[in-house]
Parts: C-alpha cells; structure tokens; sequence
C-alpha cells in the first residue's frame, strides 16, 4: 500500500512546491523532537513520517514517480472536474510536456585553459531519458494507442472564470494525463514517468579567456523534459586552478622570473616561459629586484571582444641555493670594494 504523503503534510495533492515547504515547516515545529522534548509518545515518529514525505513531495522528479504510484493504487483520480466557484481545475499527476530542470556544476580548469580555453565532453548527472521505455512510459511491448479525447495533443479547451467571465482556456487532457497516449502498461524501470537520474555527456565549449568564477549558460543542455517538453539548461561555474609564478589582474598577465646577480648588474638574456611559448627577454644592466618589463597585447583576450591586455614580466633577484668557497671569497671582495661592512653581513 502507497503512503499518502499529501495526507500526511495535510495539502492537497496539487499544491505547489511553496505550499509543500510551508506545511512541511509548520509540521516541524511541532513535532521535531529537538524543539518538543516534554512531548510524550509518537511525535519522533511522526516527525520522520513528515519528514519523508517532504523529501518526496518537494522533489520533482521523486513527486512525479510518487504521484504515477498512488493513481495506480486509486489514490488520485487524474480529473478535469467543475470547481465550487465554477471554474474548472486539473487534479492529477503532472506529466503533461514540461521543460526539463535546471543543472548546475563547477568545472575546474587549468590557468592555461582559462587563457586559450577550451572544449571537453563532461559527464554530468541529471535527469534523462529512460532506457527502458526510450521515454515514452510504456513499458516494452505493452500497447499504445493514441488518446481518443484530446486525439493526441495531451491538452483540451475548458471554460475557466475569470473576472471578465469564462474564457476557454487550455487544460490537461484527463484521459491520458497530457501524454497524448493512452499506456496499458507502465514502464517498469522509471514507473511511467519516462524520465530516470543518470549521467549524460555534455560538449563545454569555453572561451579564451574566461574568467575564475564566470557563469556559463548552455540553453538546452540541462535535464530532460517530460513527454515532449524541451531540456532545461546548464549552468556552469568555472573555477581556475592558481599556476606557479603567474598571476592575472583584470586582462592583464603577471609572471615573476628570477635572475641572478650578474646578469642584473650586467645584463643579459632571460627565457622566459610564457602561456603561449618560450621567449626572450632583454635584460637591461643595473636592474632591481622587482622591476617590471611590459609586452604589450600578450595578456589574457577578453572573452567577448578577444582584445588582449598585456603582459608584465617581474624580474627579482634568486641567490643560489648552494655557494663553493672560491665563489663566497668573490662576494666578500665584491662586498668590500662596494663598500659594504662585513659585519652587517652576517659573515
């Protein structure tokens, strides 16, 4: 035997998803154990009875499941019936064609990729078509034939009062529940929904240049929708993994490269690795730790324009790690011949 959820949240079995939160809360309230302890007998009980029913309810793809089990069980009668102000009102599971869910996921790329960006399949979870029934909710095999009331639409005209008077207006075929087909049999593998949580592979295309936390918008690449209704989106949120000795502001690229002592007093060549390549920097003498060469238009590419910013090498001085005795004997006279006292040195 079906539970009847609605029953138990006290709603009826059309309420939305805001009435389902709202029943759920006031229930809570006075039957948590935390917040009822002096509360003798069953209140835990009950509590975990309503609190399974919300998880259900408040689910759309659970509350579709649910909903198929309890008509099948007599618990809903799916109806187009005359309301007691006259209009007219649709009770039943909701499994007329709707656009699928929403899906949002995080996909983390490497400081190069958000420079040149990038293509990849991701396998992503949601809600898709099932394959057991190829989506239509009947089980294999099982006849099917076209609704002989709405002749396949899934939809009827019902007069509806509004404050002008009645107006015709599209309601769900109660005859096949807005499938347009009428099934003798349920698919046993998604329960008639036509729907079942799995994983689908989705081609992200990211453009050069993305920036660290950017939303990326992918129309229809989102959950499955019911019966014929369209996918949903895909909301992806990019994450850019920290490189070693880069660092972008705005569209401009920073990378810090040591060089040695001599080569700062008398100049030199610096390789330099860079996002697109090795290239060679000129060092001018006398320069100071920290000092900033610009490459101009060799930064990040801004994502919608492509223009580029620049790229600013920082140049600081590395000590070696490991110093042989002839060599610290040099750094001595150099020390003294410019001046320095020993003593402050630490020598």
């Amino acid at each position: 035997m079906v539970d009847d959820y609605y029953s138990i949240l006290n709603i009826e079995d059309d309420a939305t998803q805001e009435e389902v939160k709202r029943a759920y809360r006031k229930l809570a309230k006075t039957l948590h154990p935390d917040l009822n302890k002096d509360v003798l007998g069953g209140s835990a009980e009950e509590f975990k009875r309503v609190k399974e029913a919300y998880e259900v309810l408040s689910n759309p793809l659970k509350r579709e499941k649910y909903d198929l089990e309890l008509m099948r069980a007599g618990g809903i009668s799916p109806t187009v019936s005359q309301s007691n102000t006259g209009g007219y009102r649709y009770t039943g599971p909701p499994i007329a064609p709707q656009k699928g869910s929403d899906v949002k996921i995080e996909l983390s790329i490497t400081f190069s990729d958000s420079f040149n960006g990038m293509k990849k399949g991701v396998d992503i979870s949601m809600p898709i078509r099932c394959d057991g029934c190829d989506g239509s909710g009947s089980e294999h095999g099982s006849p099917v034939s076209q609704c002989p009331t709405c002749k396949g639409s899934g939809a009827l005209l019902a007069p509806v009062q509004t404050a002008q008077g009645y107006v015709n207006q599209r309601v769900i075929c109660s005859t096949c529940n807005g499938r347009g087909i009428l099934m003798q049999k349920f698919c046993v593998k998604c329960s008639g929904v036509g729907l079942i949580n799995g994983i689908d592979n989705i081609q992200i295309s990211l453009p050069a240049g993305v920036e660290d936390g950017a939303i990326i918008k992918l129309n229809g690449k989102g959950g499955y929708g019911l019966g014929s209704g369209p996918r949903g989106d895909l909301m992806v949120t990019v994450s850019v993994d920290e490189e070693a000795n880069m660092r972008r502001v705005d569209n401009d690229l920073y990378i810090e490269e040591s060089i040695s002592l001599p080569k700062a007093v008398f100049g030199g060549k610096q390789r330099v690795n860079t996002l697109e390549g090795r290239r060679t920097l000129r060092i001018p003498p006398k320069t100071r730790s920290r000092t900033e060469f610009l490459i101009e238009s060799e930064g990040f590419p801004d994502p919608v324009t492509g223009d580029h910013g620049d790229l600013y090498v920082v140049v600081y001085l590395d000590p070696p790690e490991e110093i042989s005795d002839a060599a610290r004997k040099l750094l001595k006279k150099l020390a003294l011949e410019i001046g320095e006292n020993l003593d402050d040195l630490g020598i």
